[in-house]
């Protein structure tokens, strides 16, 4: 039996939202978590930026209406009182044209749109009835249900099963503004999971930044700033750290671990990792973003809360959220803030491109639905993420099942972040959660 003592010390490697949510439920366990950030802040990919007048959420940028752990979890920790409800009103162009959907009246807006034919809308049927056969599957817990379709592309099957329209125009939109990746890069089993969980017809958002849950769940923790973690060891009863920290390398042993990095940044640092484990993060690869953050001196008269557009309409443009219609306190009543979004492979190219050029090209790509805004920017932010979320391409469901059933509880060294069948916030803090749970159970379990 292995000797462990109760209240044990247990380090967490980074505090985005995975990390944070861990540490968090640990502490609640009765552990004594050590949170280890690289960076000098707290939230990961989750970063909120005060500048003037304005807040601008440069990395994940909204808590949808289906993020109920979430929305339980900003309640627990006294965000309650922050928390506000905002109407999802949405916009897809057409032919230059802006059509406008209201979630609320899902029914109305299908049937009254002139955005897709009658012809698209009648084989729209098939999509929601395949969407609904597979409603049960499309959960964090197990992707064993949803792998069983995970075979085409949306591409793929939009071409065998819809029509052109309908890909172009509804499926390649669905995947592209949330993820910003083209249909036959996305499995089908994303593009379900997408239509269950964006399409609802509210957003929530925090007064005081996106990133002010993750800052709440750390509120009182040991979280250490700075610190690189360049090592970590399983030594079977207990794990070995090694980090960087104002020049110095620190060296210490805690009862486990749990790593919440990107999957490269894990194997870096855990070289221990093998078998199916290592293959799966191997073989795990990144959207990158490149989010242009537009402070305006007024606000726009567009009413949309977002707008996504088909690669048909243009092929760099994914999508727009309208900061000041999503959250309270991202600008002045009397003025506005909007974020666009491109295409994962157009954000690669521009990793490095200098803000000025960024933003040309960007108020471009807006001017059909804004008009020309160039005299209207206050400032601007450029959120310049190399590494999102994993790319969900036919048949990485399979892979994430066979990787939770991979899972051994009783490992002192654990995973979150980027490990569930879907990326994105919500899935992170549901990740960290499991985790902790395990590290908690395998502490009673060995007692």
């Amino acid at each position: 039996m292995l000797n462990v003592p109760q209240g044990a010390r247990v380090a967490i490697v980074g505090a985005g939202i995975a990390g944070t949510t861990a540490a968090y439920r640990l502490a609640q366990a009765g552990h004594t978590p050590v949170v280890l950030e690289a960076a000098d802040y707290i939230g990961g990919r989750i970063q909120s930026v005060r500048r003037g007048d304005f807040l601008f959420d440069i990395g994940a940028f909204i808590y949808l209406g289906s993020y109920g752990e979430s929305v339980d979890l900003m309640r627990e920790v006294g965000l309650g009182a922050q928390i506000q409800k905002f109407d999802a009103y949405g916009a897809m162009p057409r032919d230059g044209k802006l059509n406008y959907l209201d979630f609320n009246k899902p029914l109305q807006t299908i049937l009254s749109t002139k955005y897709i034919s009658g012809g698209a809308k009648l084989k729209l049927l098939k999509l929601m009835l395949f969407l609904l056969n597979n409603w049960k599957h499309l959960n964090y817990d197990d992707a064993a249900g949803i792998a069983a379709v995970d075979d085409d592309s949306v591409k793929s099957y939009a071409d065998r099963e819809l029509s052109p329209e309908l890909l172009d125009y509804i499926a390649a939109v669905v995947v592209r503004g949330p993820w910003l990746i083209n249909p036959e890069r996305a499995s089908v089993a994303q593009l379900l999971w997408t239509m269950k969980n964006f399409f609802k017809p509210y957003f929530y958002g925090l007064d005081t930044g996106m990133d002010a849950l993750p800052r709440a769940l750390a509120s009182g923790l040991d979280v250490r700033l700075g610190a690189k973690v360049t090592n970590v060891v399983d030594h079977g009863n207990e794990a070995e750290l090694t980090w960087e920290s104002g020049g110095a390398s620190i060296t210490e042993r805690f009862d486990a671990c749990i790593l919440t990095t990107t999957t490269n940044v894990t194997l870096q640092v855990f070289p221990q990792v093998s078998g199916f484990v290592r293959e799966f993060f191997e073989t795990t690869t990144y959207i990158s973003s490149v989010n242009t953050h537009i402070a305006l001196k007024s606000r726009p008269a567009n009413p949309a809360t977002y707008i996504m557009a088909s690669p048909k309409e243009q092929p760099d443009f994914c999508g727009v959220i309208v900061d000041h219609l999503k959250a309270r306190y991202r600008a002045p009543a009397d003025k506005g803030m909007i974020t666009v979004f491109c295409r994962d492979e157009w954000c690669k190219a521009n990793l490095q491109t200098p803000d000025e050029q960024i933003l040309s090209q960007v108020l471009g790509f807006i001017k059909p639905y804004y008009g020309d805004l160039s005299g209207q920017v206050e400032d601007v932010m450029i959120g310049r993420w190399e590494r999102v979320v994993p790319i969900m391409q036919a048949g990485r469901f399979k892979h994430v099942a066979a990787y939770q059933k991979s899972v051994d509880p009783l490992a002192r060294v654990q995973f979150a972040g980027d490990l569930e069948p879907i990326g994105g916030v919500n899935a992170a803090l549901v990740s960290g959660g499991k985790a902790a749970k395990r590290v908690a159970a395998m502490f009673e379990t060995v007692k």
